[in-house]
């Protein structure tokens, strides 16, 4: 089912979360060291996926890049939060 023709971007996006949310939140937490917000960059992950969904070529995995958003969202944090 993922990432079939038939599927609407709001179920891919909804199996997605469901496959890969909880892999994502520990990617996250493992650099942040909060909790709470590595639950908010990966919210802020499916948001991004769901805006950025028409630019999935599918020439990797959608968990490939959902990590890769992941992570960018992650590195985004950090540079807004230096001095």
């Amino acid at each position: 089912m993922v990432g079939t023709l038939t599927n609407t971007k709001r179920e891919d996006i909804e199996c997605w979360y469901d496959n890969h949310s909880d892999a994502i939140l520990q990617f996250i937490l493992l650099m942040v060291k909060d909790y709470q917000q590595a639950e908010d960059l990966t919210h802020e992950t499916f948001v991004k996926a769901y805006i950025y969904y028409d630019s999935f070529q599918r020439n990797s995995t959608e968990k490939t890049w959902l990590f890769s958003i992941a992570h960018n969202v992650t590195m985004d944090y950090f540079r807004k939060r230096k001095p």
